[in-house]
């Protein structure tokens, strides 16, 4: 069977090899029209693409790449409906934010646990697709009502410290998303935000810890996100992609979604994130010439002679 499913997936990457939208492996490829119309399926199969290249397949949840798209429309407000271009600028910054933060298998809630799940509904139900597509499939930003009964929606905690608190917990854990960061900056931070929403609630003696901010909902109300958190930081977190492997990663999204890149070489390639050093490695330091002898070249110093025994002087 192995040997099988080998065989099928070199047929597959030979037949959907050309440069085309078709760029990625199009028979392992989940897909929906809800999918489609958000504009991320292009991104989900890029990603699934660049891991079958490497024989070790993933599965991507549409939830988590709905809520980074969700924040990238909310800042933007791209018209996805009819312009292109901005279709496309839109994808770019999705999938600039999927560089930086990864991506997780599932992000599965209660809610669409009960409707039942297909391979093309992994854990976005219709319903569920319908409501993000009405905030991402637009030409305008989200309000922050909407933003914030969406945050709600994914797990966030909600409270009574504002009006909007599920918001400002979303808010939290994308800290820095849009700053004028590095790529190293912008996952330390989250990486914190990581650690902070996947503490244990206990100390190791079982007593309550009092912890300065908690930003996830708990158990079902959390919607499956902190699953999803734990698998990003398990998979990206720990031990993060290289300037390099994150380049690669990116230009395959960026094939399946037909995106053309210029000046693959340069800080003009959309891939390339701030702090990312592409360059290759420098030369090592020259050392001083050795002592030659005759009067020229570097000339080692001496160790200064050692310090006179001061025992029983009674000195100090």
């Amino acid at each position: 069977m192995k040997q099988f499913f080998k065989a099928l997936l070199a047929t597959a990457i030979a037949f959907s090899a050309s440069p085309s939208f078709a760029g990625y492996d199009e028979f392992d490829c989940r897909s929906n029209n809800q999918m489609k119309n958000a504009g991320l399926e292009c991104i989900t199969c890029g990603i699934q693409k660049y891991y079958a290249d490497k024989g070790t397949p993933v599965d991507v949840s549409d939830k988590w790449l709905a809520t980074i798209a969700l924040n990238v429309q909310k800042e933007y407000g791209y018209n996805t409906v009819r312009s292109d271009v901005d279709k496309e600028n839109f994808q770019k910054e999705v999938i600039r934010r999927i560089q930086t933060y990864g991506f997780c298998s599932e992000y599965l809630g209660k809610d669409t646990k009960k409707v039942g799940r297909s391979r093309e509904y992994k854990d976005m139900s219709h319903a569920d697709w319908t409501y993000f597509n009405q905030l991402l499939n637009r030409d305008a930003r989200p309000s922050e009502k909407q933003m914030a009964d969406a945050a709600e929606k994914l797990g966030f905690k909600t409270g009574w410290t504002s009006s909007t608190p599920a918001l400002e917990n979303m808010n939290y854990l994308f800290e820095g998303m849009f700053e004028n960061r590095s790529l190293d900056e912008k996952r330390a931070l989250f990486k914190e935000k990581l650690r902070q929403a996947l503490e244990s609630d206990y100390t190791v003696s079982g007593e309550k810890k009092e912890k300065s901010k908690e930003f996830i909902a708990k158990g079902d109300k959390d919607q499956g996100l902190t699953r999803c958190l734990a698998d990003l930081n398990n998979r990206f977190m720990k031990k993060p992609m290289g300037d390099k492997e994150t380049h690669a990663f990116c230009g395959v999204i960026a094939n399946s979604c037909d995106i053309s890149r210029v000046n693959l070489d340069s800080q003009k390639d959309f891939c390339i994130l701030k702090g990312m050093a592409l360059k290759p490695a420098s030369s090592p330091i020259s050392q001083p010439p050795v002592f030659s002898g005759n009067g020229g070249g570097y000339r080692p110093q001496p160790p200064p002679p050692p310090m006179p025994s001061r025992s029983g002087s009674g000195q100090k």
